[in-house]
């Protein structure tokens, strides 16, 4: 379920072994070819050692992001015995943003992030700037407000043609924008400083910041393009590649494949992890490699994966594969197979076995629409499929402690609090219209962690609306009362 202002979805304990007991669900998707979830499985043209194009990039060193006090006009919030709604107007950063409510240890964090430029929608290339706003939990006032933007204002160069590049450079800046640690005293933003066809000159400006006060801790430039980014407690990890996805000309995880450096590439040297330490904002980065997506992180390890895993899988319409556990420099230290959705908190959904979900997980992959994610052409052979994946074993595992819950039969939801995330519960529910199916699952209470009871009770959560741009630059943030029964999504 996708949350408001987001563009964005029988406990027990998992030993070793049963860790890896579904290896040859892998990745099912990959091993009968080119996988949906994969960026490509053939080498784009253009991706490296292109001619370049336009205005030359910045000389090294010259795009170290600035941060300085933003400007807000905020109303005074109104209280009521529950929860608050403030309204306010960014003076800055607002050219061309996209609004992302997160969750941190200090409070609720409101990120105004750069959408990438497209000249036919009229967004302007000179303001890839980000505002970043944290709140007081108890009352909804403003505490800090931060725009994070190039040195001197300056403009970035955006490729005069990207051609079949463009897609996979949309897609990483939306992904890569924001990200808050797992302890949640740091977030960190990406903001895409120069843009070309030739993916090795790419260039962007990394700033983690404070959660409690807004204090720079670690500003960065970044040379190449950003696949992903991700924090842990203690460091800041950048994925680039010289090509649109990690593993080269494509990542293939089977069984048997191993989780190293040369994990399932074919062809290809992988990509490059940078990790930044916070504690020494002087300390300097150490490198990596990997041919695995970087999907997010627990408090101390990554987690990559053979595919781009997405947050959610809301709908039931997801494939399995392979991801692990490593360190900073990509060393693998546990393999987890059968994950189809990581949760920004680093939680994994994860299918739990048998011989039967691995036969129907096979035929989705050998079907016309291998991914499940469009309708198929018998809308009753698509309704079929779909409650037959909601009624495949699967389970909510935390990778870091080895808690994990059932969640057989339901399919989860990411919503912020004002200090966490919590995970909704849905029941799916669907009927056949005209050509596609209607969805309107029912919730079916929340949990905070694998290993904690399922509530049913309402949960104070944030909410955001608004849409700023020039034009409109108001948002309201609020903190509501929101019942997890007895309504549908």
């Amino acid at each position: 379920m996708k949350h408001a202002c987001m563009t964005r979805r029988t406990v027990r304990r998992i030993t070793r072994h049963a860790a890896h007991r579904i290896t040859r669900r892998a990745a099912l998707a990959v091993m009968l070819g080119c996988a949906p979830a994969l960026a490509a499985c053939t080498r784009i043209d253009g991706a490296a050692g292109s001619t370049p194009t336009g205005a030359p990039p910045p000389a090294v060193g010259s795009m170290v992001p600035e941060v300085r006090d933003l400007k807000v006009d905020v109303k005074q919030p109104n209280q009521d015995e529950e929860g608050w709604s403030v309204t306010l107007m960014p003076q800055e950063g607002l050219e061309n943003d996209r609004t992302v409510v997160l969750p941190s240890q200090s409070g609720p964090l409101v990120a105004l992030v750069s959408k990438y430029y497209d000249e036919s929608l009229g967004n302007s290339p000179d303001s890839p700037d980000a505002a970043l706003m944290s709140f007081d939990p108890a009352d909804g006032s403003l505490t800090w407000a931060r725009l994070v933007c190039l040195p001197g204002g300056a403009a970035p160069h955006w490729g005069d043609d990207l051609g079949r590049l463009e897609y996979h450079v949309r897609e990483a800046a939306n992904r890569s924008a924001v990200a808050v640690s797992p302890d949640g005293r740091h977030v960190s933003v990406i903001l895409r400083a120069y843009v070309s066809s030739v993916l090795s000159e790419h260039v962007s400006a990394a700033a983690v910041l404070d959660a409690a006060n807004g204090q720079v801790v670690r500003a960065e430039e970044i040379r190449g393009f950003v696949v992903a980014q991700a924090l842990t407690d203690d460091a800041l990890i950048v994925q680039t590649s010289n090509t649109p996805y990690p593993g080269a000309d494509n990542v293939i995880a089977g069984p048997g494949a191993g989780t190293g450096a040369d994990a399932g590439g074919s062809g290809g040297a992988g990509s490059t992890l940078t990790s930044f330490p916070l504690a020494d904002p002087q300390a300097p980065p150490a490198t990596g490699s990997t041919p695995l997506w970087l999907l997010g992180a627990t408090h101390d390890s990554l987690i990559l994966g053979a595919a781009h895993i997405e947050s959610e899988c809301f709908t039931g319409n997801c494939l399995g594969y392979r991801a692990v556990l490593a360190t900073a420099s990509g060393q693998a230290t546990r393999q987890i197979d059968g994950v189809y959705a990581v949760h920004p908190n680093g939680l994994l959904e994860r299918f739990t076995g048998g011989q039967a979900a691995d036969d129907f997980l096979t035929r989705a992959a050998q079907s016309k629409d291998p991914d499940l994610t469009r309708s198929t052409p018998n809308p009753d052979e698509d309704l079929s499929r779909r409650q037959a994946w909601v009624a495949l074993g699967r389970e909510l595992l935390d990778p870091a402690s080895g808690a994990a819950a059932d969640i057989t039969g339901f399919t989860l939801s990411d919503v912020p609090t004002a200090t966490r995330w919590i995970t909704a519960r849905w029941r799916p529910a669907w009927s056949k219209g005209d050509r596609d199916l209607n969805f309107a699952p029912e919730a079916a209470g929340w949990m905070a962690v694998p290993g904690d009871p399922v509530s049913t009770e309402p949960a104070m959560t944030m909410n955001c609306a608004g849409n700023p741009s020039a034009d409109s630059p108001v948002i309201t943030v609020s903190l509501v009362r929101t019942p997890f029964t007895g309504r549908t999504g």
